[in-house]
Parts: structure tokens; C-alpha cells; sequence
């Protein structure tokens, strides 16, 4: 009985979502276990190898694993393949074709490189796909990887069909940047821990959890080494964020973005705050935000099965959808269904939330 009557609130909820003109929402994911035995782990996989692209702009290193419309995940800051939660990239998989890959001047990827504006960044993504002749493609932007994923879908529109930004960054003065403390931490200066990592990435709730199993939910396949993250990638990418949080042309730029938007921003995060995700649903017109409560940076670590279910569900609204504003408006119930739904109202803000 109660499963029902949950269903049936889920339902109401969708209704009204259907038909609510504001683009902003909460939700409340349901706790998931922070050190989960994954039944396919991708990485353990013993046909996966690392690939390489030879791209009109380079060498790309990747991994590709799945099945069903290609994902394309552009990561952050100073971060490598392994970075992605093996979690949630194993659930995106169950139903696409992922393809994760290591950011110029990383790895095998461009070790050479020695330019890094979110222009160069932007065309290795769109260089990716071209080289894998993907088509109808999503391509999910986590953090600094958000700032990327907006130019992709600014400078190249036919390289994607939707764009998924998490935890990403507005440009210019709508946006707000990562605290200087913060920034220091990430940038590995003398003294960081990963204790003040695991801090910056999850909030206090999640933090022991974080530092109990964080390595062991890390994307690892066995062809992967542990590419150290040079001075040159570090000062490159850190002048990336800085351009971009100056970047006032980019708001104009953005409105005339085309491909469905989903958004997703943490309401605990430090590095990047959720007034980011915020000013990019004013700028992306038909975007779909959503703030999850009690989640940090590191969102995909928390809430894994949820993220990657309300993904899913976006794609395949959006697929069914010509590029229709019912399709940007709406979700699918089937993964509403996975989500714990609350009634709405108005915030400071003017957007309406759940309470």
C-alpha cells in the first residue's frame, strides 16, 4: 500500500510538472550505499582497453563500453578518466554506448599540449566525436567539463543532440566561482590531503563515507595508469576557469543554444555553488534544472543509481520529442519513479522549488 501511494504522489508530481511553467526543481534522492558491490563493473571488464582516437586535433586517449545512443562524458579540473564514479558510469552503460576520455595534455591524450582554452577543449571533444562518427549523441559536462560542454554546444551544434551539465560553471558575471581556498585545494598546492579533497567534494554528511570508499568507486581499468597531472595542464586549465568566470560574451552566446538541456546542480556544493546552475537555466532556453538536495561536488559518488536513472530519463524524453517544448518541459515517470517527489513552491528567487 505505501509503495502505491508513493507511486501515486510520484504521478501528481509528474502531472504538474508537465504543465509548470518554471524551469527549476528539487530533488531528494534516496540514500545509496556508499561502497556498493557493482555486478558489471565496466573496469573490470577484461576486453576493455584503452583507445586512441586520431583526431583532426590530436591523439585522444578513451575508454568505450555499452550499449544503446552514445554518451560522451567531458570531465573537470585536473581530473583523469578515473575520476568517474564506476557506479554510475556502469548504470549509464546498461543502456548507451559510453565513451569517457582523458583531456588534452593527460595521459596519452595531447601530452604535448601546451594551449588550454575551453576553445582547444571544446574541439577535442567535438573532434572525439567525429573520429567515432557518433550520431544523436549526449554529452554530459561535470564541473570545469561544464564550461567545455557549453562551448561545444556554442561553437559546434551538429556534434550533439543534448547536453547534461553537473555542477558546472556560469560564465562571467551571472556565474560564481570557485572560492580562492577551494581553487588551492583543487590545484594540489603544498599541504593539500586527500582528507581536504574529499572535503571539498562532499558535504559534511557524505564526508566519512567519501573517505571510506571514494578510491574504491573510482573508474580503474587495468590498462590505466595513474597519469600525474603536470604544471603545465594545472596552469592551463586554472587560467580556463579564470577566463571563463570573465567571460561576459558567452551569456549571449548561450541563449542561442538549440540542444535540450538538462542541468543538475548540487544544493551542497562548495566549489561550484548552485546559484551557477541557477543563472545557466535563465541563459539556456528550455533547459530543465534540478537542485538534489544534500549533494556536493562530487554528486555522481552519492548518488550514483539516481543520477544516472534521471539521465537515462532525459534521453529518452528527448528522443521521443522532435526538440518540441513538450519535451523540454516534461520527464519521463519511468524515472520519476526512481525519485522521491515533494510539492512544490516559490523560492527568493522567483523559481518555483520543492518544499
Amino acid at each position: 500500500m505505501r509503495h502505491l501511494q508513493a507511486v501515486v504522489v510520484v504521478i501528481a508530481c509528474a502531472l504538474a510538472l508537465l504543465s509548470a511553467p518554471a524551469l527549476a526543481h528539487d530533488l531528494q534522492f534516496p540514500a545509496e550505499n556508499a561502497c556498493p558491490e557493482v555486478a558489471h563493473r565496466p573496469d573490470r571488464d577484461p576486453a576493455l582497453r584503452q583507445q586512441i582516437a586520431h583526431t583532426a586535433s590530436g591523439d585522444i586517449a578513451y575508454y568505450r563500453f555499452g550499449h544503446g545512443s552514445p554518451v560522451v562524458l567531458q570531465t573537470g579540473y585536473r581530473a583523469t578518466v578515473a575520476e568517474w564514479d564506476v557506479a554510475f558510469l556502469a548504470a549509464l552503460g546498461e543502456k548507451h554506448d559510453v565513451i569517457v576520455f582523458d583531456n588534452r595534455g593527460i595521459g596519452r591524450s595531447q601530452p604535448e599540449a601546451v594551449s588550454f582554452t575551453v576553445e582547444d577543449m571544446a574541439g577535442d571533444a567535438a573532434a572525439l566525436i567525429d573520429a567515432l562518427h557518433l550520431r544523436d549523441v549526449t554529452v554530459i559536462g561535470w564541473s570545469m567539463g561544464g564550461a567545455i560542454v557549453q562551448q561545444l554546444a556554442i561553437g559546434r551544434p551538429a556534434a550533439l543532440r543534448r547536453i547534461v551539465l553537473m555542477n558546472a560553471p556560469a560564465p562571467g558575471r551571472l556565474g560564481v566561482p570557485v572560492p580562492p581556498e577551494i581553487a588551492a585545494v583543487l590545484s594540489g598546492e603544498p599541504g593539500t590531503t586527500f582528507t581536504s579533497v574529499m572535503r571539498v567534494l562532499f558535504p559534511p554528511v557524505a564526508l566519512n563515507a567519501a573517505q571510506r570508499c571514494f578510491r574504491a568507486n573510482m573508474f580503474s581499468p587495468a590498462d590505466y595508469g595513474s597519469p600525474k597531472i603536470t604544471a603545465t595542464v594545472t596552469q592551463g586549465q586554472s587560467a580556463l576557469l579564470r577566463d571563463w568566470a570573465g567571460d561576459d560574451a558567452t551569456e549571449v552566446a548561450l541563449k542561442a543554444v538549440q540542444a535540450d538541456t538538462l542541468i543538475v546542480g548540487g544544493a551542497d556544493d562548495v566549489v561550484l555553488p548552485p546559484q551557477n546552475s541557477d543563472a545557466l537555466a535563465r541563459l539556456i532556453a528550455g533547459a530543465r534544472l534540478w537542485v538534489v538536495a544534500s549533494a556536493g561536488h562530487a554528486m555522481m559518488y552519492q548518488y550514483p543509481d539516481a543520477l544516472a536513472a534521471l539521465i537515462d530519463g532525459f534521453i529518452e524524453q528527448t528522443a521521443r520529442n522532435s526538440g518540441g517544448n513538450s519535451g523540454r518541459n516534461s520527464m519521463p515517470g519511468a524515472a520519476l519513479m526512481k525519485l522521491r517527489a515533494t510539492p512544490l513552491a516559490v523560492d527568493a528567487r522567483g523559481h518555483q522549488r520543492a518544499q
